[in-house]
């Protein structure tokens, strides 16, 4: 397969008008992309390959430097890998993704060169689910490498990784019932400097399906 794309971001309302951090005068995000890549299949299941570029333009930010106004970067690349495969064993399916990434500020100054803020080089997701019947449980594993939450590449916020459970029963027509267990072994970690993210937590739902 092969693509090509333009794209046009406009800045959100917060972006611009947020009390403390908006910026009035930002530019619209202005973005060029290219993909080429394989797909296939194995005895279990598909397999694909893609490689992609995109340029950016007035990249919107949230600057750490100046408490978190929002801004433009000047010029952006984002070049990157992704290998998804999924596979199906019975009442077993498996999914998989992995995306080794190289996000660069390609703007003239000190940061030339940098890492783009908040941006992982390497994330791994496992997707794991059976049926019995009208039951189901599933798993989701996460984890994401270290990033800079910020330009200069000054603060780093390290890799993470975590486990997530799910359950679910049809109780009647159209009625489902579903629990989720997150991040099962309360790991501390954080995707913004100085924010943490939630902690185990638990949900039940009840949804009706027309």
């Amino acid at each position: 397969i092969a693509s090509f794309g333009t794209a046009f971001k406009a800045p959100t309302f917060n972006d611009l008008y947020f009390p403390f951090t908006g910026n009035p005068g930002l530019d619209p995000e202005k973005s060029r992309s290219g993909e080429v890549g394989l797909r296939g299949g194995h005895a279990l299941g598909a397999w694909s390959a893609n490689l992609f570029e995109t340029r950016i333009r007035d990249l919107i930010i949230g600057d750490p430097a100046n408490f978190f106004v929002s801004a433009n970067i000047n010029s952006a690349r984002i070049r990157g890998l992704e290998f998804e495969s999924d596979a199906r064993l019975g009442a077993w399916r498996a999914n998989a993704a992995l995306t080794l990434l190289d996000p660069e500020n390609r703007t003239d100054g000190p940061n030339d060169g940098n890492r783009l803020p908040r941006r992982p080089r390497q994330s791994l997701k496992v997707d794991i689910d059976r049926d019995f019947g009208l039951s189901s449980l599933g798993m989701s594993m996460l984890a994401e490498g270290s990033r800079y939450d910020n330009p200069a590449n000054t603060q780093r916020v390290g890799g993470f990784a975590t486990v997530d459970l799910r359950a679910g029963r049809q109780i009647a027509k159209n009625w489902l019932l579903q629990a989720r267990l997150v991040n099962l072994f309360d790991a501390d970690y954080e995707t913004v400097d100085y924010f943490n993210q939630a902690g185990r937590s638990g949900f039940i739902t009840l949804r009706y399906q027309y």
